[in-house]
């Protein structure tokens, strides 16, 4: 019965130092000093900053992201091979490029993801059967989904977002790349 009483105490220490660990780790190790306030700020108002196609911008130091073609469209594709928009939607089709700039290979998690928001941050995410028209129509698929990115790679990538047409012709819209902002409307 001792031994028992011991391995039950031994478990149940183990189990709090398990959720104190969980906690920390949780919680991101944040304190609430100074120098963690100012750089929370600055990350803040450079989110809040947008910016607009053609320009060229690092994530995550890790890689360098520009996007460089955004077009409406209602169909995708060619002959062969095509999406056309729902009724009442649009096609949104971005052309976007990423280069490693990190002296690491990026895996396919770690290269940035992309999706389109509007003023009131409602995020789309791609429709995968409209983005394999537009590879086909505009003969891009450099996309590394199944291997990594190697330092100082570029790639170009596409996507394609169905929205409802109404609501796109209506207020801002932008695209968020692992929490940058790009203007597109």
């Amino acid at each position: 019965m001792k031994k028992n009483f011991k391995i039950g105490c031994l478990g149940f220490i183990i189990l709090i130092a398990l959720i104190v660990v969980i906690a920390v780790v949780a919680s991101g190790g944040d304190d609430s000093g100074s120098g963690s306030s100012s750089s929370s700020n600055s990350s803040k108002s450079e989110e809040q900053k947008a910016h607009k196609v053609g320009d060229t911008f690092t994530v995550d130091d890790k890689a360098e992201v520009s996007v460089t073609k955004v077009e409406e469209k209602e169909q995708v594709g060619n002959q062969y091979a095509n999406k056309k928009a729902s009724e009442g939607g649009t096609l949104v089709a971005v052309q976007w490029t990423v280069k490693n700039v990190s002296d690491k290979p990026l895996n396919a998690f770690s290269v940035p993801s992309i999706n389109l928001v509007d003023e009131k941050g409602t995020k789309y995410e791609a429709d995968i059967d409209a983005t394999s028209n537009y590879a086909i129509e505009t003969d891009i698929d450099n996309s590394k989904i199944a291997s990594d990115l190697n330092p100082n790679i570029k790639v170009t990538d596409i996507k394609v977002f169905e929205i409802s047409k109404d609501s796109y012709a209506k207020g801002k819209w932008y695209l968020e790349i692992n929490g940058s902002k790009v203007q597109i409307k």
